[in-house]
């Protein structure tokens, strides 16, 4: 897997974005992750993908190795769809690459979806934050720390890298997929960053966003070929807010629902999740919109 820094601008701006990029498919697509993960959470099904299909996972701003603005950039689910499209643009990708988005990554796609649905032939939700289940109790936690001093912020870092493991686990189906080592190398050493700029990004990127953005996402003008996939053991995101997508989004939709896998169906289930969205794309191959 390769990484590679693509620069956006969002409300003037610059943000440097990783992208982690695998295979060399005539078919691409971008991948958007949630809340409290980064772009490895798509390392499994990318490594399925390779074979056929040019990938690549972005870090949102925030998160992971992309740059993490603090009072300079709004964590809202519009500025991160400005720089999904921004990563869009900047990889030359306008009108034919396909989107996907877990979580609050799938909340973000689905409003650049709405904005821009022209720079994508496909769209692909996968337990995405969505209508009023937004935000949970977990993500609301963190209100608690805003404006917190530094000092404060050191005494809860052991407190709040303790808890993570356990949070991943409550979103997955098996728990087992969690490992400590896995915890770890691919979500916790991010929120490490440069002293206590990880902490203090992390509590920006729950507490900046609401369900009135949600709310507010206009599914009408999501015109293009749209797959939702659903895990039926989410701990988090109801059902319900699947059949609500598939009533709401205007173009055609397709709904998967995946039994046995928690919120984090990425790390229970990557080999269900990657054979529904590549018969997704091979159903819809060559079909203009």
């Amino acid at each position: 897997m390769e990484s590679k820094k693509v620069k956006v601008n969002v409300n003037g701006l610059d943000i440097n974005i990783n992208v982690n990029c695998e295979g060399q498919g005539p078919t691409s697509i971008l991948m958007v992750h949630g809340i409290p993960t980064n772009a490895r959470l798509w390392r499994h099904v990318q490594g399925h993908l390779s074979g056929g299909y040019t990938t690549y996972a972005m870090d949102m701003v925030g998160y992971g190795e992309s740059d993490m603005p603090l009072d300079q950039f709004e964590h809202t689910l519009a500025n991160q769809a400005e720089a999904i499209n921004g990563v869009i643009e900047a990889l030359g990708l306008t009108g034919r690459v396909i989107l996907a988005g877990h979580d609050h990554g799938g909340g973000a796609c689905q409003l650049m979806a709405a904005k821009y649905c022209g720079n994508i032939s496909r769209l692909i939700l996968v337990n995405p934050v969505a209508f009023d289940y937004w935000p949970v109790l977990e993500v609301e936690a963190f209100n608690n720390l805003v404006g917190a001093s530094d000092e404060v912020l050191t005494q809860m870092l052991p407190q709040i890298a303790a808890s993570l493991p356990n949070l991943l686990r409550t979103g997955s189906y098996g728990r087992e997929v969690f490992t400590d080592k896995n915890v770890k190398e691919n979500y916790l050493r991010f929120w490490a960053r440069d002293g206590l700029t990880g902490l203090k990004s992390l509590v920006k990127v729950c507490s900046q966003p609401g369900n009135k953005e949600t709310m507010g996402v206009d599914h009408s003008r999501i015109t293009c070929p749209t797959m939702v996939c659903w895990a039926l053991n989410d701990a988090w995101m109801p059902r319900e807010s699947a059949i609500r997508l598939k009533e709401k989004i205007a173009g055609p939709v397709r709904l998967e629902l995946i039994p046995e896998a928690g919120h984090y169906v990425l790390e229970d289930k990557p080999e269900t999740v990657t054979a529904y969205i590549h018969d997704f794309i091979t159903e819809w191959e060559g079909v203009p919109v």
